[in-house]
């Protein structure tokens, strides 16, 4: 008895901070997308958010010089993030060079759903169709491999 009450109320608090993870997740999403407004323009030119640890804000910038600047921006960076997320949330900044690192407040790429390869297409396309369960790694990978080739014209 006591076993099963204490099951219902441990699933009850996984999902009350589920929810407040998942919320706090958002409003950080928010702020990525949305970091030129939040630092102002001036500021979002020199750091871009890179993610955080913890309670620390993890910033890019493109090179030594500006990541000295930053440092100096760093306490008013912090004012405008907590003041946007409402609390608290971040306590000290840590600057990187961005270098290969893509920044969470870059616009995401359109990729082609498929790129140009010159390779014929097999003889026996769709051969194996209704052979793999869809849903499974393998189903939706042969179907995207059908695709390729039936796009192509072949």
């Amino acid at each position: 008895m006591i076993g099963a009450i204490m099951k219902k109320f441990s699933e009850g608090l996984g999902r009350l901070f589920a929810t407040d993870t998942a919320r706090r997740q958002a409003r950080l999403v928010r702020v990525w997308r949305r970091w030129s407004e939040v630092v102002g323009p001036d500021l979002a030119v020199w750091a871009r958010p890179l993610g955080h640890r913890k309670t620390t804000l993890l910033l890019g910038v493109e090179d030594a010089a500006a990541m000295q600047e930053m440092h100096f921006a760093a306490p008013e960076i912090l004012e405008r993030v907590n003041g946007v997320l409402g609390e608290i949330f971040f306590d000290k900044v840590k600057f990187d060079l961005i270098g290969d690192m893509i920044p969470l407040d870059a616009v995401p790429n359109a990729y082609p759903d498929y790129l140009p390869v010159g390779c014929a297409a097999p003889g026996k396309l769709g051969g194996l169709a209704g052979k793999f369960d869809p849903a499974s790694p393998v189903g939706r990978c042969y179907a995207k491999y059908v695709k390729f080739f039936s796009r192509r014209g072949a």
